[in-house]
């Protein structure tokens, strides 16, 4: 049993220099998958645009599935398109062979009388499917924050707070999400969303609206309880100060989990712990100073004995 994980649609390269030259084009491409016993079926649809005034010659497509470890094709099959219509769009499915877990590039050219007018390529990642009993294993990504609008004469912040939740085990039961936001040691403020149940491999954004007073900063934290028992909290790496965010500015904050050290940077100019050390940077520049000193003296004293040695030698 597979699960089939889409990434974002991504066109190739080749599909943007075509499209220049070409009225006739690849728009975008559909993938699905078909569990086939230990195996997935894939089924690629390219979609065809004509932006012609005249109706296209009759066209073709070649769809191939590429292994990303080894680069080899694993599948590939050509599939008459006939002719798209003037001012129209037109697709058609095809069906490929089963492949195994993995890293894939689908990749469609479309042709025209043996030239080639255009590509798309997708990724895809195949993964065996969880067991069922297997338990959610809950991680809290980042967290969105929006301010949508200003209250109290500007004195207080609407602001929609929207963690991401990705579950990389099995289902989960019901999940509460809870978000803190907390001002000082005794002001802080809550709110809850219930997400509800998320599918192993899954992943969701949750949302929450606060309206607290804008010119302080704020620690967010975010836990997420299943069936009433918490199974995590994470938390931002530091204040967020609300006045210093625009309305309507999306701002996006990691999440670390609760108790994970954070490693601040270095302050400019500290390369050691010696020379970190209060104190002793001014304490050796004194000792230099005086060393440097004493050295000076001691060639003058030098250089006046030795004078009058010399002009002594000279009256002798």
């Amino acid at each position: 049993m597979l699960i089939i994980i889409l990434s974002s649609g991504c066109s190739g390269d080749s599909k943007d220099v075509f499209r220049e030259y070409n009225e006739v084009f690849i728009q975008d491409i559909d993938v699905m998958s078909t569990q086939q016993g230990e195996n997935t079926l894939l089924t690629v649809t390219p979609y065809i645009r004509n932006d012609q005034d005249t109706d296209s010659s009759m066209l073709s497509v070649k769809v191939k599935i590429i292994d990303e470890e080894t680069s080899l094709i694993v599948a590939e099959k050509d599939v008459d398109m006939g002719y798209v219509k003037a001012q129209s769009l037109a697709y058609n499915a095809v069906s490929l062979g089963t492949v195994k877990p993995g890293n894939y590039e689908v990749e469609a050219q479309l042709f025209q009388e043996g030239q080639l007018l255009s590509s798309w390529s997708e990724f895809v990642t195949i993964k065996a499917e969880l067991a069922v009993d297997q338990p959610a294993d809950i991680l809290l990504t980042d967290m969105n924050l929006v301010i949508t609008q200003f209250t109290d004469r500007d004195a207080k912040a609407v602001v929609d707070i929207s963690p991401g939740i990705y579950n990389q085990g099995g289902d989960s039961k019901a999940l509460t999400m809870i978000v803190t936001a907390k001002a000082d040691e005794y002001t802080s403020y809550t709110e809850s969303d219930d997400l509800g149940i998320i599918k192993g491999s899954g992943q969701l954004r949750g949302h929450v609206r606060f309206v607290f007073p804008r010119r302080a900063e704020y620690t967010f934290s975010v836990t997420v309880e299943e069936n009433g028992q918490e199974i995590i909290t994470s938390e931002t790496t530091e204040p967020i100060k609300m006045d210093k965010i625009e309305r309507n500015v999306v701002k996006n904050y990691p999440l670390v989990e609760e108790g994970t050290p954070v490693e601040l940077p270095e302050e400019e100019g500290t390369s050691d712990s010696k020379s970190s050390t209060p104190g002793f940077e001014g304490l050796g520049m004194c000792i230099v100073l005086l060393l440097a000193a004493g050295v000076i003296n001691r060639g003058l004293d030098s250089k006046r004995n030795g004078d009058e040695e010399l002009h002594g030698w000279k009256r002798r």
